[in-house]
């Protein structure tokens, strides 16, 4: 652990005597003197009622009418569209300005979440602050990953609490931020497909998607075993020095509707992923399953929430190319039995992944995170 020291006098963070902030520096907020919340105005907050809680965030979660109808963005959300984001650190200082007028500040995205908390810490003020997406990068020895990881502790023992989008990422987060267990939540993801249902086509391949902690290498080692067809949708630095099979097709940057068309042509869908502790491949798993797509993955911390293995697909071991083959083959050609795998796959969609079920969830764990800053008040100011 980094010696990590809060100067009292000028509010700076300290790293082995070099200030990170000097009093010197042009600041985006004002003076602690001025931005700390008043005794009165901190009382009123406590007592105002808890159903009417005032929510601030930098999601723009304009799919669910019961999260705009319950929260504010920083964002416009009336369009119904994906606005044009800025910077984190931008999204970090809109939060700091306003958050006096909200009783949470939920924080998406590692970035915002440090730079928010660390702009509270600074002016030492109360961050009231609930952080979604918080850093679990693979340890290194490097100075700058002990640094950032020392402020992320700092940020999340300030915080009103975590939300993680894992079970498995729970442990994880407590021991990376050195919190207790209560004041870390697991919420489930949700589907990106607005309307799930059950997708008709079935063509003959498989389909690989996405870039984060994909392992490529071992679904090209599996496919080599194999005589099926499969597509693989990557990034532009993907498998790039890599020998390609003959009967897998690589395409790079492709536009989501080639992609969602791809993915409701396939038969199975396929998603190796690298054994991290952060969750990853999410959003892949429960697209394919909300078109009625059986998954094939590797279980670790992104897919072992979503994937019922032998029920809506497979979960073989990391790193084992054979278990990945035989799963992939007993589904390529047998298409009624990745039919039904499909339709359950679909059915437990609609039952736990729908968008409104996530808005619901998460707005229940912000509030339980939330009374319990409120029965000790302490923890949050620590």
């Amino acid at each position: 652990m980094l010696p990590l020291v809060l100067s009292s006098s000028w509010r700076r963070i300290i790293y082995r005597g070099a200030p990170l902030v000097s009093p010197c520096s042009p600041v985006l907020f004002s003076p602690p003197e001025v931005m700390r919340s008043s005794p009165r105005s901190r009382t009123s907050v406590e007592q105002r009622d808890p159903t009417q809680l005032r929510i601030l965030t930098n999601m723009a979660f304009w799919q669910s009418d019961t999260w705009t109808s319950s929260t504010r963005s920083i964002y416009p959300v009336e369009n119904r569209c994906d606005p044009r984001f800025v910077s984190p650190i931008l999204e970090a200082v809109r939060l700091f300005r306003r958050r006096r007028e909200f009783d949470v500040v939920l924080t998406m995205g590692p970035r915002t979440s440090l730079y928010y908390g660390i702009m509270c810490a600074v002016a030492g003020v109360e961050s009231r602050q609930i952080m979604c997406e918080v850093f679990l990068a693979p340890p290194r020895r490097h100075p700058s990953w002990r640094i950032k990881t020392a402020l992320y502790r700092l940020a999340a023992r300030r915080s009103l609490g975590i939300l993680t989008n894992s079970s498995l990422e729970v442990e994880s987060v407590i021991r990376r931020c050195g919190i207790s267990r209560e004041r870390v939540t697991y919420v489930p993801m949700h589907t990106n497909i607005r309307r799930p249902h059950l997708e008709e086509r079935d063509e003959e391949f498989v389909l690989s998607a996405g870039r984060t902690w994909r392992d490529y290498p071992l679904l090209l080692e599996a496919l080599r075993r194999l005589s099926v067809p499969a597509v693989i949708i990557c990034g532009r630095r993907d498998l790039c020095r890599i020998s390609v099979p003959d009967n897998v097709t690589v395409l790079r940057e492709v536009n989501r509707d080639l992609y969602l068309d791809f993915l409701g042509r396939c038969r199975l869908v396929a998603l190796p992923l690298l054994p991290v502790e952060r969750a990853t491949g999410q959003v892949v798993v429960l697209e394919a399953m909300a078109l009625g797509k059986p998954v094939v993955a590797t279980r670790v911390s992104g897919t072992v929430d979503l994937v019922v293995d032998a029920r809506t697909g497979y979960l073989v071991p990391p790193g084992d190319a054979a278990a990945l083959a035989a799963a992939i083959g007993s589904l390529a050609g047998a298409p009624g039995q990745a039919a039904e795998m499909g339709r359950r796959a679909l059915e437990r969609v609609l039952a736990e992944f729908t968008i409104e079920k996530h808005a619901r969830r998460k707005l229940d764990a912000i509030m339980g995170l939330y009374r319990r800053r409120r029965a000790a008040p302490s923890r949050a100011s620590a």
